[in-house]
Formats: structure tokens, sequence, C-alpha cells
């Protein structure tokens, strides 16, 4: 949303307020169409969402398919969300696995010590019996 908003030089909150300002408008479209094509919502999920119609749903969708296929600008526009938010996915993955992964260090860690002492129990037990 951040970046649609940068894109079209609009504020984040205007972008659902029903303005008929051309660069809202394009904002709201670009946003409508990108949770069509990248996250798949259904319609009534998008329109929810974006607290609008679904007839208004299907209306923008429709016109910034009509926009990405007839206009360089629009493609990249689109591009350039689509390559935000997968940027954005990638690195939450990364920083979640990352996270998990020095947890089960920690864990490990934690067993082997506990192993260890328990190996050296046993040790010390065998000696004196």
């Amino acid at each position: 949303m951040n970046e649609i908003a940068d894109i079209y030089d609009v504020e984040r909150d205007r972008i659902f307020l029903g303005s008929r300002q051309k660069n809202i408008i394009y904002a709201k479209r670009l946003y409508v169409y990108t949770l069509r094509k990248i996250f798949r919502l259904t319609l009534n999920e998008i329109a929810r969402v974006a607290n609008l119609h679904h007839a208004s749903v299907i209306h923008h969708s429709k016109q910034f398919d009509f926009f990405y296929k007839n206009y360089k600008s629009d493609r990249r526009n689109f591009q350039r969300v689509e390559n935000r938010i997968l940027e954005v996915e990638i690195d939450e993955e990364i920083q979640g696995l990352e996270k998990k992964l020095s947890s089960i260090k920690k864990s490990l860690t934690k067993l082997y010590n506990i192993k260890k002492l328990k190996d050296e129990r046993e040790k010390t037990e065998n000696l004196f019996a």
C-alpha cells in the first residue's frame, strides 16, 4: 500500500475515501488489481478489505487490466509493486526462519549440555559399581 501511495503521490488514508482525483483513482485501481492478481483474493474479500462494493472491485480490476495491457507505465507500476511485495515477503520469511534457527540452536546447546552431564553421571556411576 505504501508503494502504491508513493507511485501516485497520494496519502495512504485517502485512497479509499471516494475521491475522484485521477491519481487517487489510479492508486485504487492498482491496489485492487494487486490484491486480485498477487494475493488471489476473491471479489468479496477485496470489497471488505478496500471498503468497496464488489461491483466497484470488478470495475477497478477490469480498468487496471486494460491499462496494464495497453500502457507501459501501468505495467511498470504493477511490476514495481509486485517486486516490492516479493522483497518484503522473502525478507520476512528469511527473518522468521533465522529466528527459528536461533531458537533451535539454543535448544540444541541446552540439550547437548544436559546429555553431557547425563553421560558423565553414568560414567561416574559405572566406575563405583
